[in-house]
């Protein structure tokens, strides 16, 4: 009995935290593990045609990541940082690693969003999705089954939680599996679950005004998937298109699909159907992708940034690195949008 009280305790003092937006919670870290070895492998060189060249993005980067880290093979959201990228995964493992098409060694360090001391405490560590706040630096991870979002600091040191009562809605196996902050500062995420039973292509959308506050609610849209795709990820692109990444499980494996529509369609009330703009149906480079990012490159294009979750399955799936380079914003009609409850 002694124990349930202090139990009881325990998760009181935990939510009282989790409500005060102001409150940080510190915990003591270990170094980062920079020890692990973490191998690359370019697999550019087998890949030729493995996505097509039909007007759409080409292929110009493919890597493989390998290590004996079990948080290696769970990899599901993907950010720029001002050194490279940092990748969040199922388990709460973080990848800091530096751009590979970039000359010089390739530098990475593994590291946790919540160090092992805590996770007896129940803390979420199943992030599914992440960007970085800027200028500040701070983390923001969506995760599949907590009912808001959590804020770390740069070094991970500290963190504090959003709870937000619209997540809490969604169910726990099919929760925020995209995110994105928008140029204009909104911040956009969409559900893995279906906003409508009986219509299986539609999914949830939410839109906050900015980095989402404790208990605030949103404005709600819908996104209209390709048939037989979830969304797994949003990213927007520097010429403002937003796209959304999609992932398919069959028979045969996995399929992915990116689509994109305007930002400017993002509103409440919206219902929208972007446009396929790449499909990745090659067996060479099928994966598990949930994370996404994109970059401006030197040259003015832009480049789709592709990260993949093996789940720990070594012996069937892949740890996959794409870059898909892309050029200007196609003169094509933009994603149909319509208010809820109207065709479209």
């Amino acid at each position: 009995m002694a124990s349930a009280a202090v139990m009881r305790a325990l998760k009181l003092a935990l939510l009282i935290l989790a409500l005060v937006p102001v409150t940080w919670l510190r915990e003591p870290r270990p170094a980062p593990r920079s020890d692990t070895p973490i191998a690359l492998q370019d697999l550019m060189p087998t890949l030729r045609g493995a996505l097509p060249d039909i007007g759409g993005p080409q292929l110009v980067g493919a890597w493989r990541i390998t290590g004996r880290a079990r948080d290696l093979g769970t990899l599901s959201g993907l950010a720029q940082t001002r050194a490279g990228f940092v990748a969040v995964g199922d388990r709460g493992g973080v990848l800091w690693f530096a751009r590979p098409d970039q000359p010089g060694p390739w530098t990475t360090r593994l590291d946790h969003l919540i160090h092992l001391a805590w996770r007896k405490y129940r803390f979420h560590t199943d992030a599914e999705a992440v960007f970085v706040e800027l200028p500040g630096g701070n983390l923001i991870v969506a995760y599949e089954d907590a009912g808001g979002l959590e804020v770390f600091s740069p070094d991970l040191s500290r963190r504090r939680a959003i709870p937000l009562p619209a997540l809490a809605q969604w169910p726990e196996n099919q929760g925020p599996e995209a995110m994105t902050r928008l140029a204009d500062g909104r911040t956009v995420i969409a559900g893995e679950t279906y906003s409508r039973w009986l219509e299986r292509t539609r999914h949830p959308g939410l839109i906050f005004p900015g980095t989402p506050r404790p208990g605030e609610s949103p404005g709600r849209f819908e996104l209209v998937m390709p048939a037989g795709y979830r969304p797994s990820e949003l990213a927007q692109m520097p010429d403002g298109r937003l796209l959304v990444l999609g992932r398919h499980f069959g028979l045969t494996g996995f399929r992915s699909v990116i689509a994109w529509f305007a930002a400017r369609d993002v509103h409440p009330g919206a219902v929208i159907t972007p446009q396929v703009l790449a499909r990745i149906d090659d067996p060479r480079i099928r994966e598990n992708y949930e994370g996404m990012t994109v970059t401006r490159e030197k040259d003015g294009s832009q480049a789709i940034w592709l990260i993949s979750d093996s789940n720990e399955m070594v012996w069937a799936q892949r740890t996959l690195l794409l870059k898909l380079r892309i050029g200007p914003e196609p003169q094509s009609a933009p994603a149909r949008s319509a208010r809820a409850g109207h065709p479209h």
